[in-house]
């Protein structure tokens, strides 16, 4: 197989910005991979790279392959030449006319070879897709047939797109994500073209959930045929790092102009609801248009806003905001709240992904964020905490006042007021060492002697520096109330508590134990061992195979990332 390498760059909920790298081509993810026909292109392979800054695009092997004059030109030139793109192509197997028409003329190992010949960079095997409510005997039939198939092509010479399928039934998508993910880097959730056309988001997140939770954490998880941008933040929120399109220009065809929201008839508009390009050039004009005019224009519309809406995505990764964005946008569409409310049973596992802490406050909007990833993270670590000053902070429910500062309830912001608050004044030392106990575990707060000194910032009166006679212990960020832990207090955590507790444990490799030393930042293939009660965020120790203290600092993945990846930075030394 193809050389084919993932990262993550930066994390929030269960979704992820990510480097995947195929052939020494190289997209960030998540990214949408617009889908050309070979026949007739509504925007060409070469506007998708200079006009629209596409990196990676998906067409159809079996259309080209049943035609004769298609095939010829395909087969001498290449499918990179053919289309004039040199991105990322990713090709199909015909497994949707095989869902459609019920039989395709072509066998698994014929179209992968083909895939092979043209110089696909991801190609897909004939999997077998179901149908969403079809029989679970069928089902199963189908399922079997597809898992001995991705046996048949176990050693490809291209990366494999390696399907999913198990229709609505999750015991069978969980099998199928077991056998598939521990053979193929690269998984495409299938058969979801139905749900997402009947609007079926509750089941959607359900199989999605499904499959992330039965996979090895490096995987890279592609959304076969999700193409509206309307699902592209729950989608993502989930886990989803591929999407492919077809739908910007078969919604064209038909007139129809989508939105982050929704779709529209485009001839029953009376106001353009987007500030594209193509909509500032033409306005209601664009209405006017006819035949192919008309189709392309309405095509560059619906793939600027599905580009964008992945923009939009990716950023409200970076700012900590994406549980946000999942909720709005949600609420725009019954059904999308429908898969808004399945996504959240699946809030346990999501807060084992979900970083610790985060640049952003938190935003109470809505009865749903009582069940976020935060939320059961902060009522788990508040049992922690012994204390008989108790505050109301929803959507956290009772907490301990000497942790009210620490995020997320120091920064949580919520549409209801609470009546007769009462106020606690709490001693500066009580406040650590509760601290103490909610970031690092039960018992930590008799690190502190009595004798700490707590040094406050001149401008925020807030506490900023932890002393123990002359020793600096730790500092206190002031962003979010986390303790950092200095050497000293670093290494009376490490005697407190056993192996594994707050520990990234490193390999025998001597050279990676002499880096970390230097400062530099722990990789994952190099990680023997860790805390699996750590979150993305917390504060860790770097100790060697031996258990002898090597560094501090922060943990930028979770537990399960860690121990699935080979690649990237698992902690960021200070």
């Amino acid at each position: 197989m193809s050389g084919i390498s993932f990262d993550v760059r930066r994390k929030d909920v269960a979704g992820r910005i990510g480097r995947l790298e195929i052939n020494g081509k190289a997209i960030e993810t998540p990214a949408l991979m617009p889908v050309v026909n070979p026949w007739k292109q509504t925007i060409t392979a070469e506007e998708l790279s200079k006009k629209f800054k596409v990196e990676a695009l998906m067409t159809n092997s079996y259309m080209i392959l049943k035609n004769q004059e298609l095939r010829e030109d395909v087969e001498r030139e290449g499918i990179h030449k053919f289309l004039g793109f040199d991105g990322m192509i990713a090709t199909d197997s015909g497994s949707y006319q095989l869902m459609v028409y019920g039989a395709v003329e072509t066998t698994n190992k014929e179209i992968i070879k083909f895939q092979e010949d043209i110089g696909s960079d991801i190609g897909s095997f004939l999997d077998i897709p179901t149908l969403p409510d079809a029989y679970k005997p069928r089902a199963e039939e189908q399922l079997y047939e597809t898992l001995k198939r991705a046996e048949e092509i176990a050693d490809a010479k291209i990366v494999v797109n390696a399907g999913i399928q198990g229709g609505k039934y999750l015991d069978l998508r969980k099998k199928a994500a077991e056998e598939i993910g521990k053979r193929f880097p690269l998984v495409a959730i299938g058969g979801i073209v139905p749900l997402m056309e009947r609007y079926r988001f509750s089941e959607l997140a359900d199989i999605i959930a499904t499959v992330k939770q039965n996979i090895p954490q490096d995987r890279v998880v592609h959304a076969f045929g999700l193409g509206h941008p309307m699902a592209f933040p729950l989608a993502v929120a989930l886990g989803c790092d591929l999407f492919d399109s077809a739908a910007y220009a078969l919604y064209a065809i038909d007139g129809r102009y989508m939105t982050p929201y929704g779709t529209e008839n485009l001839d029953e508009l009376e106001y353009l609801p987007c500030s594209c390009p193509v909509c500032i050039e033409h306005g209601l004009k664009l209405k006017n248009l006819y035949g192919d005019d008309k189709v392309k224009a309405l095509a560059e519309h619906n793939l600027y806003v599905s580009l964008k809406e992945l923009d939009r995505v990716k950023q409200a990764i970076c700012d900590g905001k994406l549980w946000e964005m999942v909720i709005r946008q949600c609420r725009s569409h019954p059904n999308l709240l429908a898969g808004l409310q399945r996504m959240l049973n699946h809030s346990e596992w999501i807060a084992e992904l979900d970083p610790i802490t985060k640049k952003s406050a938190f935003y109470d909007i809505g009865e749903e964020c009582g069940r976020r990833s935060e939320v059961i993270n902060v009522r788990e670590r508040v049992k922690r905490v012994k204390s008989d000053n108790l505050r109301e902070v929803r959507p956290f429910g009772m907490v301990p006042a000497e942790v009210a500062d620490i995020y997320p309830l120091g920064s949580a912001t919520t549409f209801r007021e609470i009546e007769d608050q009462q106020t606690y004044k709490v001693r500066d030392i009580v406040k650590v060492r509760a601290l103490m106990d909610y970031q690092f575990g039960e018992g930590a707060v008799g690190l502190i002697p009595d004798s700490t000194r707590i040094m406050k910032s001149k401008n925020t009166k807030r506490m900023r520096w932890i002393y123990v006679g002359n020793e600096m212990a730790a500092s206190i960020r002031a962003s979010d109330h986390f303790i950092i832990p200095h050497d000293w207090l670093a290494g009376k955590l490490k005697e407190k508590f056993e192996r594994p507790k707050l520990r990234v444990v490193l390999d025998d490799d001597e050279e990676s134990v002499a880096c970390v030393k230097e400062g530099k930042s722990v990789f994952c293939k190099f990680v023997k061992e860790v805390d699996a009660n750590l979150r993305c965020g917390d504060e860790c120790i770097v100790v060697d195979s031996k258990d002898n203290f090597v560094k501090t600092g922060t943990l930028m993945l979770s537990p399960k990332e860690i121990k699935d990846f080979k690649r990237g930075m698992a902690v960021r030394i200070r």
